[in-house]
């Protein structure tokens, strides 16, 4: 199969999940359906009931108090992947449009970028069954735990951590309204937090794939300039061939103009989401430590897992993309430019500065998205949880 068919496919697969909560991805005209009314819906809810609960709870004991909020950080992120898909389809949708067509464009160009493509795009697919995999095992662990120890324990326990003012859970008709609503958010916030996670990694990856292409680019062009310097050697006095550097070197530097737009374009599109997903992410962790070492909750527990897997794979990515700006720095510094003319040197040289100021995405222009942030936030949450746990604050 073609890398620009297999893309193709994992963009509709993403849009068929966005379809299912009434946003299409690839419409040219944004449409609220009932679906879309229904997730803007889910937040919401969340919101003003998980809010005034945690403020009831929190006036009995402090503890309960932040047990009614560690959800918090995944209404913050969630919240930040709806707004994004909403406030910003149009420039979404567009660049969903040009990583289909770079795919349909450079796989014709030959095996090895063809290669490149398919790798790439690999990537993105064992990032996905990743993403899947762990969201359907710990969503679907939050929804059904509530059921198995109610019908094997008589144990009563919400999905979400708030309970509806005027539903009581002790009566059956009260539980079974509070899951009933409890089912929405939690349903629309697991397939909203892969719909995101999939736009946002999905465009973070092909910053690494544009690299590899800008690798074989930069392999041409040095090919042709050692074949230059060779002919030297051989060639009458007087000689000269033309091994089609110029065309070579201004593909090159093209290339790596779109390289550099591409990875701006694609911080402008989600920086906000990024940072809301990466500081929430790092929030949670520090409230479901806190319950935790106070005394075992599972509702938490497993959200503590949800938080920190989401994080990590946010930071992970970042930390591929820093690789790639120094795969590319390094491929632009090692290319034989003492071949080229004085016309054409410029033009590198102008070509290097850019590669040695490469804008990495920085969270809120505080930290960069890389795994030495995940690292640093994780052993800040623990302590910063172990210190109220010790103190009981």
């Amino acid at each position: 199969m073609k890398p620009s068919q297999r893309m193709h496919g994992l963009v509709q697969h993403i849009n068929a999940v966005a379809q299912q909560l009434g946003l299409d991805m690839l419409t040219v005209k944004k449409e609220y359906i009932f679906r879309t009314w229904v997730t803007i819906s889910a937040p919401l809810t969340y919101a003003v009931f998980g809010v005034y609960w945690g403020f009831l709870e929190a006036r009995r004991h402090w503890l309960e108090g932040i047990k009614s909020s560690i959800m918090l950080g995944g209404l913050v992120s969630g919240s930040a992947k709806l707004l994004t898909i909403l406030l910003r389809h149009t420039p979404i949708r567009d660049l969903l449009h040009f990583i289909i067509k770079i795919c349909e464009d450079y796989e014709q160009r030959g095996v090895d970028f063809i290669h490149a493509l398919n790798f790439g795009i690999d990537r993105v697919y064992k990032i996905q069954r990743i993403i899947f995999v762990g969201y359907s095992i710990t969503f679907l662990i939050m929804l059904l735990m509530p059921l198995v120890l109610l019908f094997y324990k008589g144990i009563r326990i919400t999905v979400m951590p708030y309970e509806i003012p005027g539903l009581s859970i002790d009566s059956n008709i009260g539980y079974g309204l509070t899951y009933l609503q409890h089912t929405i958010p939690e349903v629309v916030g697991g397939i909203g937090f892969y719909l995101g996670d999939m736009l946002v990694l999905l465009a973070l990856n092909q910053i690494q794939t544009f690299a590899d292409i800008f690798q074989l680019k930069a392999t041409a062009l040095n090919d042709a300039l050692e074949r230059k310097e060779h002919s030297r050697y051989v060639c009458n006095v007087g000689e000269y061939k033309d091994f089609n550097i110029q065309a070579l070197l201004m593909d090159l530097i093209n290339w790596h103009q779109l390289f550099v737009d591409y990875c701006e374009l694609v911080e402008k599109i989600y920086d906000n989401l990024i940072a809301a997903q990466v500081f929430a992410a790092s929030v949670s962790i520090v409230i479901c430590l806190c319950v935790n070492l106070n005394e075992f909750d599972l509702i938490s527990a497993i959200f503590f897992l949800v938080s920190a897997y989401s994080m990590s794979v946010y930071c992970i990515v970042g930390t591929q993309i820093e690789f790639a700006y120094d795969q590319v720095y390094q491929t632009v510094s090692c290319l034989s430019w003492h071949e080229l003319s004085c016309e054409q040197r410029k033009l590198y040289m102008l070509m290097l500065q850019r590669a040695q100021n490469m804008k990495i995405i920085v969270l809120l222009g505080i930290t960069p998205l890389s795994l030495g942030t995940a690292l640093q936030a994780s052993e800040l949450d623990f302590c910063f949880g172990n210190l109220l746990a010790k103190n009981n604050i």
